[in-house]
């Protein structure tokens, strides 16, 4: 498994470990007067753009066009390293991915805004904040997919209030509290952008409206933060760890349903003097720190005149209204014959922007006047409702009643079951969980609703294929809930909801375990909050094999993308229920539980659950569980450094692997096989297992693999002497682009070379880049090569003393990103380049052997000598017989002979044998 992150079980071949996570649009949107509809005007460009040109064309990092490039979703060339980008190119990259668009449900095709990383490089000349960070004086595209590309309307004075609170020293936690659909969420995004430089360690956005259990809110801002939950201690010193010493912004959306975390919160602000926290809640926190900023309605026009509809487009509601109106039909204009009708629209909504965009929606059947005869046919009714609620609340429950009311009865019945679904769903997800026996064409279905406000499109993440993501406003689900609550479907809708996520997480799972590549992850990070209502509602419904099935499938999900510590309650709560449960489900369910175990640090149980794991699946004689029970058994050894049983472990797995036919998991076997060579002191030996698993990986597409095997194939030179070997591997690595972990160790591996070859100073700054870029990440790494880099950092400080050490460390830590990536390969580039006397003192000089032989070929030889035949030699160097007769072959033909015998005579004369 991969040396650093899948080093304690064998379920992640290949997965990234960069953390992307969506930011749902249609969230962000409670408040209504962002407007959703249209595209925002393209800049205008001319000639061909480089990468940085792009990010600047577009307010991003040029990491995101990068990314967006190696994606697929933006077209380019390359001329030697840089990117060129046609404007056009761009142009169709940012209408569909960088800012929301209108949905057109009926044309089928992805609009879907790109994946935000959440763990990005921060472009400033600063140490890398990871998150959703918004530099100073610029917005991230987190943000911006959460801002409307139109303008903020009737907010100016709360806008200049809440960002003039936040500025002061003693505002440590404001929170925008208001009714459902007033807007708080918009205007807090707006605070955040307007804000971004006072910060300097950014801005960043946790939306909570999928959360529902208190105790997620902390793991949840660990995810977009990018901080991995994969220790045992408490998710907050994990982020007091990250926090502390930061200037940063959060903005945490909808903490209504979630208040009991508020003292947790204070902690955090205690603990992390230079956070503040700007909340959205329909509800105080009540907590000492807070500032309460109600959000009021928009402002609505006087009553008892008549006014001119320019002097009455001033009034904040009305110019909503206007705003809304034109995006469903932009032939709407306010004229006299129709601007009292509207005004009165607005004032029987009480301004509320969410209740006036689902009106306004309307106006591409209805005119303003019927539109409002229609209003007051049914507001009276509902707003005399129960007298203990709020006003504003009985208002927006009756424009959302209307709005629901109006609908066929087939789009009443889509639009309930609609409503189970958390988080936003995907059109074939609305397929299956909201069909049945509607008697309508949900894609249809789905268009009228979007149509009507009832559904919004939302930013999206994940498999290209899954289709556009729609959500609704939090708002608009509970009313849907209510509704589907009081027909008899709601416990069908919940299993075929449940059904839907277990088909599709059981799935996911299969396909990354053939393929070793993981493009579903990306959609189950977009499921997230799905997955977790589903394995609620299996474990509420008494469901212990399908329960088990789902967490179990979920383990390579919750491993990579750092939930272990939620992944282990699911998986042992379901463990612990009583209930029939097939064995092959128990077994899967054991190994994961095991892999998140191990991940906490608990070799010891880790152990336990893989062997009973391992045992079920050799009674019921499942090869390929048990090659992944081995193979996870195999990591846990490794990392205990009991390398005799490691290669045994591995040795079996491998024997599994190429029995199946599988390339993927033979090469990782071998990868592994190789990193306990390297443990043993064999470096020979490691080499040629390890550059096996890297030509396999590079056939089978691999290339997230393969970037983790030239970086142990990098250590194993550098370990026996061969620094410009080491360089030219980490250079290779540092070439390809590969994920921010990979990143981190190629410069900590250049720093090492620093180290012994004299140059402390330039040792300590790559250590500090590297340190720095590892920031978020809470992995496991091979021991051995972690020994090796922390001899190497003992050598420089020493070199430098603890000042001069800590000094160029801290510089090298506020290096961009892309000046660390630079510094470190022209240093690898020099290493690689210089002659063999200007080694470092020291250094052991690889073995010249006869004729050209390598040292693997030796081996080979050595053994061949001793009468093995190819099939013996194979198992002795954990290879295969085709591998060691090709190996046969070149040394043949370097010793100009064709025989074993005449081979043998050779390897005798010389001293081989």
């Amino acid at each position: 498994m991969a040396m650093a992150v899948a080093t304690v079980h064998p379920l992640v071949p290949a997965s990234r470990v960069g953390h992307a996570t969506e930011v749902m649009g249609w969230q962000a949107a409670e408040g209504a007067e962002s407007g959703r509809a249209g595209t925002p005007d393209t800049p205008a460009l001319s000639g061909v753009l480089s990468a940085a040109e792009a990010a600047a064309a577009l307010g991003v990092n040029e990491r995101t066009i990068r990314r967006a490039i190696a994606r697929g979703e933006l077209a380019a060339t390359k001329q030697g390293r840089a990117y060129r980008i046609e404007p056009a190119a761009l142009t169709r990259y940012r209408v569909g991915h960088g800012r929301p668009v209108t949905l057109r449900v009926d044309q089928v095709r992805d609009p879907r805004p790109a994946p935000v990383a959440v763990a990005g490089w921060d472009p400033l000349p600063r140490r890398r904040t990871a998150g959703l960070v918004v530099p100073p004086g610029r917005h991230h595209e987190a943000t911006s997919l959460l801002l409307s590309p139109t303008p903020l309307v009737g907010r100016e004075r709360e806008l200049v209030e809440g960002t003039t609170l936040l500025r002061r020293p003693e505002v440590r936690l404001l929170t925008l509290t208001g009714p459902g659909g007033v807007g708080k969420t918009r205007l807090a995004l707006a605070v955040a952008a307007d804000l971004a430089d006072a910060f300097p360690d950014g801005v960043g956005v946790v939306p909570l409206a999928p959360i529902r259990d208190p105790d997620l809110v902390l793991s949840a801002i660990a995810q977009a933060l990018g901080v991995r939950d994969v220790t045992d201690r408490p998710v907050l010193d994990g982020l007091t760890g990250v926090l502390r010493g930061r200037a940063l912004l959060l903005v945490l959306d909808n903490l209504e349903q979630v208040v009991e975390v508020a003292p947790q919160l204070a902690e955090l602000l205690e603990r992390a003097p230079g956070l503040k926290l700007l909340a959205t809640s329909r509800e105080p926190l009540r907590l000492r720190a807070e500032h309460v900023f109600p959000v009021e309605p928009l402002a609505l026009p006087a009553t008892g005149r008549v006014l001119p509809p320019a002097t009455l487009e001033d009034s904040a509601a009305v110019a909503f209204f206007v705003q809304r109106a034109r995006a469903a039909d932009p032939t709407f204009v306010l004229t006299a014959e129709n601007a009292a009708a509207v005004a009165e629209i607005c004032r029987h909504l009480d301004g509320l922007p969410l209740a006036i965009e689902l009106a306004a929606a309307w106006i591409r059947v209805l005119s303003p006047p019927a539109l409002l005869v229609r209003l007051e046919q049914r507001l009276p009714l509902l707003t005399g409702g129960a007298r203990d609620l709020p006003t504003r609340l009985r208002t927006m429950r009756a424009a959302i009643a209307w709005s629901h009311d109006v609908l066929t009865s087939e789009e009443q019945v889509l639009f309930r079951r609609l409503a189970v679904f958390t988080g936003g769903f995907t059109l074939e997800a609305a397929e299956a969980v909201g069909a049945g026996d509607v008697g309508l064409d949900v894609l249809e279905g789905v268009a009228s609703l979007v149509a009507k406000s009832l559904l919004q499109r939302a930013a999206a993440d994940g498999d290209e294929a899954a289709g556009p993501r729609l959500g609704m406003l939090e708002t608009i689900r509970e009313y849907g809930l209510e509704r589907l609550a009081a027909s008899d479907e709601l416990e069908a809708t919940r299993w075929r909801h449940a059904a839907y996520y277990l088909a599709l997480a059981e799935a996911a799972e299969q396909a990354m375990l053939a393929t070793g590549q993981g493009p579903w992850l990306g959609r189950l990070d977009a499921e997230h909050a799905n997955l977790r209502a589903a394995l609620a509602w299996l474990e509420a419904a008494g469901e212990p094999e399908l329960g088990l099935r789902l967490s179990g499938a979920l383990g390579l999900f919750w491993y990579d993308r750092g939930f272990a510590s939620e992944g282990k309650r699911w998986l042992e709560r379901a463990l612990a229920r009583d209930g029939l449960v097939r064995d092959e489900t128990r077994a899967k369910a054991l190994l994961a539980a095991g892999l998140l175990v191990g991940l906490l640090g608990d070799y010891q149980r880790a152990v336990g659950l893989a062997e009973e794991s391992l045992a079920i699946r050799r009674r019921i004689g499942d090869a390929p569980g048990v090659a992944l029970a081995l193979h996870s058994l195999g990591i846990i050894a490794r990392f205990r450094r009991d390398y005799d049983r490691a290669a045994a472990l591995f040795t079996e797995a491998l024997e599994l692997r190429r029995a199946a036919g599988d390339k993927v998991w033979t090469a990782n076997a071998l990868a592994e096989l190789g990193l306990v060579a390297h443990g043993q002191d064999a470096p020979a030996r490691a080499e040629a297992l390890l550059e096996e698993a890297l030509t396999l990986n590079r056939e089978v597409g691999n290339e997230w693999e393969a970037a983790w095997v030239l970086l142990a194939l990098a250590d194993v030179d550098r370990r026996r002497g061969d620094d410009a070997a080491a360089a030219r591997r980490y250079r290779e690595t540092l070439g390809r682009g590969t994920d921010e972990m990979w990143v981190a160790e190629c410069l900590a591996g250049v720093a090492s070379l620093a180290a012994v070859r004299g140059q402390p100073g330039q040792a300590a700054r790559l250590f500090g880049a590297a340190d720095a870029t590892r920031q978020g990440f809470d992995f496991h790494e091979d021991p051995g090569i972690r020994a090796g880099q922390d001899r190497a950092r003992a050598a420089a400080r020493a070199a430098l003393g603890d000042e001069g050490f800590d000094a160029a460390s801290a510089a090298g830590a506020a290096l961009p990103p892309e000046a660390a990536v630079a510094e470190a390969a022209a240093l690898a580039t020099a290493v690689a380049q210089a002659p063999a006397d200007a080694a470092h003192p020291g250094q052991a000089d690889a073995p010249a052997y006869p004729a050209g032989l390598s040292g693997r070929e030796v081996e080979v030889l050595r053994l061949v000598a001793t009468g093995l035949t190819s099939a013996q030699v194979a198992g002795r160097l954990y290879l295969s017989p085709n591998t060691v007769n090709a190996h046969l072959r070149r040394i043949y033909n370097k010793l100009g002979v064709s025989s074993r015998e005449a081979a043998t005579r050779f390897a005798v004369e010389h001293g081989l044998a």
